[in-house]
This record gives C-alpha cells, structure tokens and sequence, in this order.
C-alpha cells in the first residue's frame, strides 16, 4: 500500500537538488514520534534475508506541476505531491498517525502545511505490467575492477541486471512473508527500448546521498513474471536502496 502527500509551498520552495536523505530523515522521525523502538529497529537493522537487511519501504521524488532545476537547486511553485509505500501494516500506520497529528511535511529545515493525505487505488497485479519510475532504480553488485571488489551500480544495458533485480525481490518476498512463492519465482525485467533510444541513453542520475555517490535509472519498464513479486516491487521498490529514496513506481 502507498500514501499520498500533498502539502502547501507557499509562495513557492526551493532545495538542494539532493534531498532525498532529507526525506529519509522525515520519515524516521514521524515514526520515532509514534514508535521509537520500531523505528530504532528500521534504522539499525531492519529486516535480515541472506545477510542482506531490507527496510521494506520505499518513497517518491518530489513532484509538483510547476517545478524548475536551476543549478543546484530545484524549485517548486504548486502543490507537492510525495508518494511513501510499504507492505507493512506497522510501517504505514505509525508513520500515517504522525504525519496527519502534526500536520505538516518536513522537508529539511522547510515545514509545509499538508494539503492533504490520500491512499491510492492498488493496481490488480499480473504476469505481464508496465511501469515507470517516480524514483531513479538503482541496481548494484560487487565487481573486480583492479583486483579488488568495488561496488558497481548496473545501467540499463548490464546483462545482469534482470536477474539481480529478480534475486533481491525474492528476498524481500522472503522477508515480508516468511518464504519464497512457492509456485512462480520468474521475473523478467527491461527497461523501455524505444525511451532508451529517444533519450540516447541518457536516462541515468547521480544522485548524492549524505556523500555517497548513487547512480540510478529514470525509464519505463516491462516486467514479465510472478505476480508476487511485481507486487512486491511496487510495494517495497524494484531494485535496492530503497529506503533511500530509489526504485519507486506507477503504473
């Protein structure tokens, strides 16, 4: 399930043009606000498959109808709109309760008044959907690049990078539900060809999250498969760094 956020700008809003660990932040703290021991265990741990900890939640880029990037900045002159989602019944509701009590968004040292809060239509989820992403989709694994093993983010054309985002969707089937699907564990993933070709590849960002520099994808995508774990994707984010703000989608 996913929430909606609109909140006032004012006479308009300008950020830093990364801002993603800001959000990150915001959404900590309504959870602190309503369980500090579920939040403490978010932040520190979270949920364990294969040695790999999933927070199981994933949000939006910052969207608005009147925007504009100048620099560094990004500047906003109509409604936010934030998308949160999560399969966790604890995590929506703690985070939910807050944000209406306080009644205001917090993006940084900017408080906003909130418009209002929305929980979306869920889509009927099938072997076969298209999507596109409100946040970058980051994919990435360990490659030897000089004799050592150096953190390598996959870009639309990797070879592996279907199979990647398949394997780490298992995980977080295994870590919502106890188990793996038992009866359909196929995914196959493809970013838009034709998106790929009219951009000229140029659908990458570097985003820089607290000093660590993230690179990402922005296209739309197919995916083939178990329903479940497209569902999960949608839920949680396809790819990883979720919680940080990457792998978010509409239909």
């Amino acid at each position: 399930m996913r929430i909606q956020i609109l909140a006032d700008v004012g006479d308009g809003l300008t950020i830093p043009i990364n801002y993603n660990h800001w959000l990150s932040a915001a959404i900590y703290h309504y959870l602190a606000r309503s369980d500090g021991e579920y939040a403490d265990f978010l932040h520190n741990d979270g949920y364990i498959v294969e040695k790999k900890h999933f927070k199981l939640f994933t949000f939006s880029q910052l969207m608005a109808r009147q925007r504009r990037v100048q620099a560094q900045t990004i500047h906003f002159d109509s409604t936010l709109v934030w998308y949160v989602s999560s399969p966790m019944e604890r995590f929506l509701s703690h985070f939910a309760d807050t944000l209406l009590t306080e009644g205001r968004l917090f993006v940084g040292p900017h408080r906003l008044q909130i418009q209002d809060v929305r929980i979306p239509r869920v889509p009927q989820f099938t072997s076969e959907m298209r999507f596109r992403c409100i946040s970058p989709i980051v994919m990435s694994t360990s490659r030897e690049q000089n004799g050592k093993l150096r953190c390598h983010y996959c870009t639309p054309d990797d070879a592996e990078l279907s199979e990647l985002i398949r394997r780490n969707l298992l995980r977080k089937h295994e870590a919502i539900y106890g188990n793996q699907p038992l009866h359909d564990d196929r995914l196959s993933f493809r970013f838009d060809a034709g998106y790929l070709h009219r951009k000229r590849g140029r659908v990458t960002r570097l985003v820089d999250y607290k000093g660590i520099k993230i690179r990402g994808t922005l296209c739309p995508f197919s995916v083939i498969g178990s329903p479940a774990l497209i569902r999960v994707g949608y839920e949680c984010g396809f790819g990883d760094k979720n919680s940080a703000g990457f792998g978010m989608v509409a239909v």
